[in-house]
């Protein structure tokens, strides 16, 4: 039977794990299939949006971020991973073309992951770089076209910044394998005389290969198969056919840590030393920080919390990078997305390593998936030279974990250890994860002919906080130094007896046994120990509060303006060719071709800064019909900015379309919008479209509400004394629109005159600005957010000065401080679906059950999904405001259920009570400035 259908029968046994000689010398001798090359980024599916942006507004903080991730010796990452896209939505948003034309020279400027590579060479000049594609642009046919796109593209981007991509899959991101064109594509590159194809002019000066150097880097590129979302079907196939085999260095998928029925890929590793990938893997989904307060199943049947382990947390993650080696050898893994800097709660959201949404504020916050990865690169040589590199050593390694996506049936003490060890045997360490509420013991013998033997094993762990220490506290820090006794095993014949050793992991926690010199006893506090600097965790903690609000002139009531223009932006330092280069705003995010705007995360199409003849440069949505090819997620071309907390407010915005054939195209403006649906075309709690040709909608998450025409914005005009609406196209044809949401009510307004309002007293309380159009192109200037300040109901607040996560409960700071009390009989779960805020749910099904918060502001807001029918005893400073108030059924996570406005400003406690046994959830709680 399979591990899986198999309970675990361990019990309290302890764990041996033997690290031999011979096994280490066999592995030394395998130079791709058991070299432990490590981890990497994924920048795809809109993920990297606003990196650039952190570049330019925080400039420290993003070479930290870069620094964190690929600096020093032993550096948590080394490859990153780009995928090209066609400007449409393959998840949370689109992949920017590089080429929209066929003889467009590559624009490689406008794809941060290009950008990210080059920086990440600034503090490791070996770090890999590898590409794949999802959909082509529509200019792409054929496999000659596909070939055209990869090639200038790959070499447009080693001239831009001297970065040479290292290895490519030709086919397309998780679908099955072309084996026919994966090995043509191998032949074509290792044999390539053309160079860079360009336009096919004779005079371009692009065309050709410009070095020798550039000619054999390019030959010299692996490639792929096939990144295929399950186990991979192509294993077999690529054994069975020399010229397959011959043309595939890596063999890759995603997600499934399993081989296929015939073990075809632990062969491709041990017998035909191939390298195999997990080349799209999940990361943490939620924040460790918070984690430990839920109350989830131990295993056992008992709501006792998991600590920082469980479902989707970083003890499974590291489980599954254990258990993709043995049962499949995976050396490698590369998380879709590492960095999520993208606006949050879009699809497939709370599923990084890092969070970097707020790039106004420099915010950033790094989860303890980073120290669990570290957990492996700190205290091995990771990488792909095989004379340095350490290798992963099957027969010192085993997971009986079960689960295979997730791998999360570790709640009864199922052992999982990895043992790498460096190829002279000069030194190991063992990573052990114990994701289950048991005590573990492991015994580890070393042979005494390794030269590792007999060294002392410091022993390094990640578990959660104790009571009044920061979150981050226990993260990778040195708990024991274990020392070697003599104890022969069962199997020994040469009469010597191993270096043996006994090492003890607490519940819900993992750790990494290493004969590295990595710390020292702490000569003033006994029992305690000082890491060497070279291996001391120095991860950022993220404080408290430290998520400031997108308000940028509160004086003059303004909280974001864009005239897209970037006049006054200072020039950004961009990694090229080894040395740090100073270049323009604009050029460093595209150029005229079309640059990247400031804090815009696009869900599908292109809105980029072009030059303009009137205004200079304006925003333009670049995807016409023609070159709208195919997408995972359909939807018409939109683009987020700002800041998820704003609640009150008015966007105004000019816009111009341009010549059209047809049907008349449509502009949109959207307000309050929070995510939460992969359909991106309607997730605006309010928006206004408007076409051309007059027509104009009024909507409520795509259902509308109020609707007209071009008679009708002339008579608002006429009665407003204002310039009427200006239908059609051309570049005196600008029209200024404005949407107002203040409180329960949205207003708008074209060219000053007020054209329509409507009011619902469940409107979407909070969210972001969205830009909209249909495929056509359509040109933006003067973007402005500014407060509705006293509006009624509105309690004069702009923002929420915080978003509360439900499981956010103690300050990061200091987890004796409360932040959310909750009494009464609540279960709080991770694990949740990607548009439940931060993948956290906290749940009441009975009366009295009740939540509190202290906080200084006008009010309160809860989110959670709600069909309208729990009701709430509402108190504030310890006198009752509602006596079982009905709540507003809500349409997803994080939407307003339940609001609280008015209050003086101050400091104030409000408590919310269950006043009847109606299921009630609570996803996040919005505190009003």
């Amino acid at each position: 039977m399979t591990i899986e259908e198999t309970p675990y029968a361990g019990g309290g046994q302890p764990v041996d794990i033997a690290l031999r000689a011979a096994d280490v010398v066999a592995a030394a001798n395998n130079r791709n299939g058991l070299t432990y090359k490590g981890f990497g980024v994924l920048s795809g599916n809109a993920t990297s949006a606003l990196l650039m942006d952190y570049k330019t507004e925080h400039p420290d903080v993003y070479w930290r971020l870069v620094r964190t991730l690929f600096g020093g010796p032993r550096p948590m990452m080394n490859i990153v991973k780009i995928e090209m896209g066609n400007d449409r939505n393959n998840s949370t948003g689109p992949n920017v073309a590089t080429m929209r034309d066929r003889d467009e020279y590559p624009q490689v400027r406008r794809e941060p992951g290009f950008q990210l590579a080059a920086d990440a060479r600034r503090y490791q000049p070996g770090v890999h770089v590898s590409i794949l594609r999802w959909h082509a642009p529509t200019w792409v046919h054929d496999n000659d076209d596909v070939y055209r796109w990869y090639k200038d593209t790959i070499l447009a981007a080693y001239r831009e910044y001297g970065v040479m991509v290292d290895s490519v899959n030709p086919d397309v991101n998780e679908r099955t394998a072309d084996l026919d064109w994966v090995a043509e594509f191998a032949e074509r590159v290792h044999s390539d005389t053309d160079g860079f194809l360009g336009n096919g002019a004779p005079d371009d000066p692009n065309a050709g290969f410009r070095s020798d150097t550039e000619r054999d880097l390019f030959r010299a590129i692996k490639v792929i198969t096939s990144d295929e979302e399950v186990t991979g079907t192509f294993g077999g196939d690529v054994i069975a056919n020399p010229r397959y085999l011959k043309a595939m260095d890596v063999a890759s998928y995603h997600y499934s840590v399993e081989d296929d029925a015939e073990g075809n890929f632990t062969r491709l590793a041990d017998e035909f030393d191939k390298e195999v990938w997990n080349s799209e893997a999940q990361a943490v989904f939620s924040n460790s920080a918070d984690r430990p307060n839920n109350t989830m199943d131990n295993g056992l049947g008992e709501r006792t919390g998991t600590g920082i382990g469980g479902i989707g947390g970083p003890l499974e993650m590291a489980n599954t990078l254990i258990k993709g080696f043995v049962e499949s050898r995976r050396t490698a893994a590369f998380y879709q997305p590492a960095i999520g800097s993208c606006y949050e709660h879009m699809e497939y959201a709370s599923k990084e390593l890092i969070s970097a949404r707020d790039p106004w504020s420099g915010w950033m916050y790094y989860d303890a998936g980073c120290a669990a990865l570290e957990h492996f690169a700190r205290f091995a040589n990771l990488g792909y030279d095989p004379s340095s590199t350490w290798r992963a050593i099957p027969q010192a390694s085993d997971s009986k974990v079960g689960g295979n996506n997730p791998v999360s049936g570790a709640r009864h003490g199922e052992p999982s250890y990895l043992t790498l060890a460096a190829p002279d045997g000069a030194d190991a360490s063992v990573v052990i994860v114990n994701d289950s509420s048991l005590t573990k013991t492991y015994r580890l013998a070393i042979d005494p002919a390794l030269p590792a033997a007999g060294k002392p094993l410091t022993i390094w762990q990640t578990r959660a906080a104790d009571t009044g220490q920061p979150y981050d506290a226990n993260w990778r820090r040195p708990v024991a130094i274990v020392r070697a006794s003599a104890a022969g095993t069962a199997d020994d014949n040469d009469g010597v007896d191993d270096a043996a050793y006994e090492i003890t992991v607490e519940p819900w926690s993992m750790i990494t046994a290493t004969t590295l010199d990595s710390a020292d006893a702490d000569s003033e506090h006994v029992g305690t120990f000082v890491p060497k600097p070279e291996y001391a965790y120095d991860l950022p903690h993220t404080t408290e509060h430290s998520r400031a609000v997108l308000d940028v002139d509160p004086a003059n009531g303004v909280l974001y303006a864009d005239d897209f223009t970037y006049a006054d932006a200072k020039p950004v330092d961009v990694y090229k060719h080894d040395q740090l280069a100073s270049e323009d705003y604009l050029a460093s995010r595209g150029g005229d071709h079309g640059a990247t705007p400031r804090y815009t995360t696009d869900t599908n199409g292109a809105f980029e800064i072009v030059p303009d003849p009137e205004r200079g440069h304006v925003l333009r949505q670049q995807i016409d019909w023609t070159h709208a090819g195919n997408a995972w997620i359909e939807g018409d071309p939109r683009t987020a900015i700002g800041d998820m907390r704003w609640t009150n407010y008015r966007v105004t915005v000019d816009v111009r379309f341009e010549e059209y054939p047809g049907r008349a195209p449509y502009v949109l403006l959207g307000a309050r919008e929070m995510g939460g649906d992969k359909f991106t075309t309607d997730i605006c709690g309010v928006d206004f479209k408007i076409r051309a040709d007059g027509v104009w909608l009024l909507r409520n998450f795509g259902n509308e509400v109020r609707r007209g025409h071009l008679e009708d914005l002339k008579k608002r005009a006429a009665e407003a004394g204002t310039r009427p609406f200006a239908p059609g196209a051309g570049e005196d044809r600008w029209n200024t629109i404005a949407l107002e949401v203040a409180g329960t009510t949205a207003t708008v307004f074209v060219n000053g005159a007020r054209v329509t309002t409507w009011s619902d007293p469940a409107l979407q309380s909070a969210g972001r600005v969205n830009l909209g159009t249909s495929f056509d192109h359509v040109r933006f200037s003067n973007l402005r957010v500014e407060r509705v300040d006293g509006a009624a109901g509105a309690g004069a607040s702009p923002y929420y000065t915080q978003l509360i996560d439900d499981m956010h409960m103690t300050s990061w700071d200091d987890s004796s401080r409360e932040v959310l009390r909750y009494e009464g009989p609540w279960t709080h779960d991770n694990g949740q679906g990607m548009f439940t805020y931060m993948r956290t749910i906290s749940r009441a099904d009975m009366p009295g059950a009740s939540v509190s918060l202290g906080f200084d502001g006008t009010g309160v807001d809860l989110f959670g999904p709600s069909d309208g029918r729990a009701r709430l005893d509402v108190f504030v400073d310890g006198h009752m405001l509602h006596d079982a108030a009905p709540t507003f059924a809500t349409n997803g996570s994080l939407r307003c259920q339940f609001r609280v406005d008015g209050l003086e400003p101050g400091r104030h406690t409000v408590t919310f009570r269950t006043a009847n046994a109606a299921d009630f959830a609570l996803d996040a709680v919005g505190v009003l400035a």
